[in-house]
């Protein structure tokens, strides 16, 4: 039998505490072997009786003594394959950072020469401190891993960067780190489009659509996770990729375009899940539309990148996307033949489903009538096996 991967859990004082029992019993439940140690403020939180009924073992506090383990940090250094620290605050980065050593935790952390991750948990504005980006950047150097941290809303209401991954996302990280696995795309040049594109009518108005851009960040995330060398050329949203990933930012379809030709040259597979603006204004107003009085938009046919990119290049594997009210498969199929492209993934919109939310189910359309149908699930979900059948029909 496989030796179960130990892990030391630390869990310390922050709003996002709670979701460390959650963690713990994860990593429980993926077969992993946890000690949980708690700093004095995590306990202002949640109680060491919660980690010690999930893992059935001592909780380590800041003033734990044992008698006949008089080195407990070197001892839970020893015992440990992997630190995992959730969440990680402003102080425990610079705790880490500068050497610091004034409790369990970061004694052990101090004493430990394997892998460190850290989850950071804390506001937009504490986390882009130049003082703590500074022992972020000089942490990364020295070979100290992070899970996160990633954009949205906080305890306090802000929203930006900050927040502490959720625990799924986490153990997917920790995962990657323990558990050896093949990389269906190693070395694969991958480029891959998401989000909205705006289209502009006046200097203060402009065309779009819903697209939240997470379905497009999160195939470009599961990509990455399998090895593939990805560059994502996104509209306007707020959702983020893995920091990793290398991305370019633009607005109208033209914009996209343009980078995508810019960066195509080398690729393997193009990915085109964009939210691209089937319409643009035939005559853009130089000056604000006065409101007074009555207007007409007239709109003309906007370019198609996918149908370029697929006609210019035909030696790339092109992935298209078709988000359909109606008619699905016969649509979708249309798209598939009159844009000449690989594979298209069809999936049903209408005002409470697909477009905007956080599930989807999906349809690939590939060859002469093959079909292969992914189930509704959450996006992320969904992204990784979105990218396991590509595989199959790829190789």
């Amino acid at each position: 039998m496989t030796e179960k991967i130990k892990i030391l859990l630390g869990v310390i004082g922050g709003i996002a505490a709670y979701k460390s029992a959650e963690i713990a019993r994860l990593l429980i439940k993926n077969d992993y072997l946890v000690k949980v140690v708690m700093t004095r403020t995590a306990e202002d939180f949640i109680t060491p009786l919660t980690f010690e009924t999930l893992t059935n073992d001592q909780v380590y506090k800041y003033n734990t003594a044992i008698k006949d383990q008089p080195m407990l940090h070197i001892d839970l250094a020893r015992w440990a394959d992997l630190i995992l620290v959730a969440p990680t605050t402003a102080e425990f980065l610079s705790k880490i950072c500068h050497g610091r050593a004034d409790d369990i935790l970061t004694t052990t952390c101090l004493a430990f020469d394997k892998k460190i991750v850290l989850a950071p948990s804390m506001n937009k504005n504490m986390w882009e401190n130049k003082a703590t980006q500074e022992n972020y950047q000089n942490l990364k150097k020295r070979g100290i891993l992070f899970s996160g941290p990633e954009f949205g809303s906080q305890a306090c209401g802000d929203i930006g960067s900050g927040r502490m991954k959720e625990p799924e996302n986490i153990l997917d990280d920790i995962n990657q780190l323990t558990k050896k696995s093949t990389k269906l795309f190693k070395d694969k040049k991958i480029l891959i489009t998401a989000g909205p594109t705006i289209e502009n009518i006046d200097p203060v108005r402009y065309l779009s659509n819903r697209s939240s851009g997470m379905m497009g960040c999160e195939i470009a995330n599961a990509f990455y996770e399998q090895g593939a060398n990805v560059l994502l050329v996104k509209g306007p949203c707020n959702y983020r990729q893995k920091e990793e990933i290398q991305s370019i930012e633009v607005k109208s379809a033209k914009d996209m375009l343009f980078s995508v030709e810019d960066n195509i040259e080398g690729c393997d597979i193009f990915v085109s899940v964009a939210a691209v603006s089937d319409f643009t204004v035939k005559d853009l107003s130089e000056n604000k539309i006065k409101s007074e009085k009555n207007f007409k938009l007239e709109l003309t046919k906007n370019i198609d990148i996918l149908k370029t990119i697929s006609k210019k290049y035909n030696n790339i594997f092109t992935i298209g996307f078709a988000a359909e009210t109606s008619e699905l498969k016969y649509n979708a199929v249309k798209k598939l033949k009159d844009k000449k492209i690989s594979v298209i993934a069809a999936n049903k919109v209408s005002f409470s489903e697909g477009i905007d939310n956080k599930s989807n189910s999906i349809t690939l359309y590939w060859g002469d009538g093959l079909e292969k149908i992914l189930k509704l699930k959450d996006k992320r979900d969904l992204a990784i096996e979105f990218v396991e059948e590509i595989s199959n029909i790829y190789n």
